[in-house]
């Protein structure tokens, strides 16, 4: 009984040593991904494009945006995109880094393919998979460069930010279920769709703002979507560890979707009225400027997507 007892410690400790080895050995894999064909522009409508998309649609700045001027960020003011917020999930602590071409603690000194090749396909300068929060693969070959020339005309700006720092199970998670790059779902447009149409829309809500983003469910610990596409979801604020958010079910369904309640006039009166709550996540500093020609796309877009039933709960509730 000793030996089998003596045998089965053994066995335990070769499997932790294993396994150990093979977390440890995936931490820093790196990656062969193209390095797109993007030179950055300085074209003044390019340029404005780019921070069309940066500033309003994508909302960029609510994490890379400068953490002590948080106020002005909720106000909608350009901050500088020197990253640094703190943002502690399950997995660890997650700092968005600095994005002004500061060569030294910026994007300064990579090229512009290579910034290119993060957006799209989750690889940074150096081959490593970047963590899949940047989910900006979806953008057309002619947004792609929009961005890439909007970050290249801002000033640079020198501010250190910390690495991540991951515990065990975000060490295990990075080995593992985010392991490879996430690359584009399908192959990105050349161009963007224009005006108030469904394709714009499904675009602008699927590839640039992201919509399902904070609208659907996901498993905190991976990351992962798990809830139905659009129909709500819940997560922690980022500001206030006692309070969590519910965003709405953004789906037509007539009992529990959001959109089954607005018409398009109504729609597009509520995004340009701005934050109705105070300190909710929604970036309405950017999408209460979006054009009405995308305003009305997304929501005909949305108008599309099958409906889910799913009441999320009040806006948000707050722990004791």
């Amino acid at each position: 009984m000793k030996r089998f007892f003596l045998g089965l410690l053994i066995l335990l400790v070769l499997v932790v040593a294993c396994f150990s080895f093979y977390i440890g050995t995936r931490q820093n894999l790196k990656f062969d991904a193209p390095l797109p064909a993007v030179t950055a522009s300085t074209d003044s409508a390019v340029i404005e494009r780019g921070r069309y998309v940066v500033r309003d649609l994508a909302g960029c700045t609510a994490c890379h945006g400068d953490p002590k001027q948080h106020e002005r960020i909720i106000a909608g003011e350009d901050v500088p995109l020197v990253g640094g917020f703190e943002f502690k999930i399950p997995p660890g602590k997650v700092y968005p880094r600095n994005i002004t071409p500061d060569p030294e603690t910026g994007i300064g000194a990579f090229s512009d393919a290579q910034i290119a090749r993060a957006l799209r396909f989750g690889v940074g300068h150096d081959g490593r998979a970047l963590l899949p929060f940047m989910e900006m693969q979806g953008l057309s070959d002619e947004d792609l460069v929009a961005v890439v020339s909007y970050l290249r005309s801002q000033p640079p700006v020198r501010n250190v930010v910390p690495a991540h720092q991951f515990n065990l199970l975000g060490m295990i998670v990075k080995a593992t279920v985010l392991a490879k790059p996430v690359g584009p779902k399908e192959t990105p447009l050349q161009a963007n769709p224009h005006g108030p149409t469904v394709e714009n829309g499904r675009y602008l809500a699927e590839s640039v703002a992201n919509c399902w983003a904070c609208h659907t469910n996901r498993d905190m610990n991976t990351g992962a979507l798990v809830g139905g596409h659009l129909a709500g979801a819940n997560f922690q604020d980022d500001f206030n560890p006692k309070r969590m958010w519910h965003p709405p079910n953004l789906t037509s369904d007539p009992t529990t979707g959001r959109l089954a309640k607005f018409t398009e006039d109504a729609f597009v009166a509520r995004m340009r009225a701005g934050r109705a709550i105070p300190g909710s996540p929604m970036p309405w500093q950017g999408f209460q400027k979006l054009s009405e020609d995308d305003l009305r796309a997304i929501y005909r877009y949305l108008k599309t997507v099958p409906p889910v039933v799913n009441d999320p709960g009040p806006a948000f509730e707050d722990k004791p």
